[in-house]
């Protein structure tokens, strides 16, 4: 996986510590319920080392937290990461991103979808994105963030693929391909989808999505996590 630059490990570290003392959890039963070694947890928790994106979910989920907790309050967003509309860049790849969900933050480098709103409605001019570097742009259609669900337009730039391995994580995800086509690696198979084509698949078996197209890839798609899964 891509390093996580101009980041800052020891915040995300010292949540999980507080997070963990809160539920009364030892490193070592927090490590096998998270499907974690104990001595990387140590690491992640000590601000010694990031946790890849399906690490980060696995121990949100482990811990009955959201893995919003790990990042930035609204309070602590920089005043001009205004609500509507607000676009933020990130070096991760769309498979991080989604066991994330990282934003820019002026106080630690966090990343993750800038603040909320205030109505049920989403202007289409004014939904917060995360432009990953690597030609994928992620739009929020939801005002605020959702419990334990992703409702999002993804876009694709062609060559954009979501990571250069295989993902996998807890949950199901939906897909409505708009515009342009989709490839869709999952488990042993290869799917191809057209404009008006749709997928829905369990989180859980390896998945890599690619754009092999010529022309940009806009999709919708939702992705559900549920903290029990």
């Amino acid at each position: 996986m891509n390093e996580l630059t101009d980041q800052n490990p020891s915040e995300i570290g010292r949540k999980l510590w507080s997070a963990r003392q809160k539920q009364k959890m030892s490193l070592r039963d927090l490590a096998k319920a998270a499907e974690i070694s104990a001595s990387m947890l140590s690491q992640i928790e000590t601000g010694k080392a990031f946790p890849s994106v399906r690490s980060l979910y696995k121990i949100a989920a482990a811990l009955g937290v959201s893995v919003d907790y790990f990042f930035p309050a609204e309070d602590e967003q920089p005043n001009d990461a205004a609500s509507n509309g607000a676009t933020h860049s990130t070096d991760l790849t769309a498979s991080q991103m989604r066991e994330a969900l990282l934003t820019n933050d002026a106080g630690n480098g966090m990343v993750s979808f800038p603040t909320t709103h205030k109505t049920p409605v989403v202007q289409a001019n004014a939904r917060p994105k995360l432009e990953l570097n690597s030609g994928i742009t992620w739009a929020r259609l939801t005002a605020n963030s959702e419990e334990d669900t992703e409702f999002l337009e993804i876009k694709y730039a062609p060559g954009a693929q979501s990571g250069k391995n295989m993902s996998s994580h807890s949950g199901r995800e939906f897909g409505l391909v708009l515009e342009g086509e989709l490839m869709v690696e999952l488990g042993f198979e290869t799917f191809t989808l057209s404009q008006g084509d749709s997928i829905i698949f369990d989180s859980s078996t390896p998945h890599r999505l690619t754009n092999n197209g010529t022309l940009p890839m806009r999709a919708l798609w939702v992705v559900l996590t549920p903290n029990n899964a």
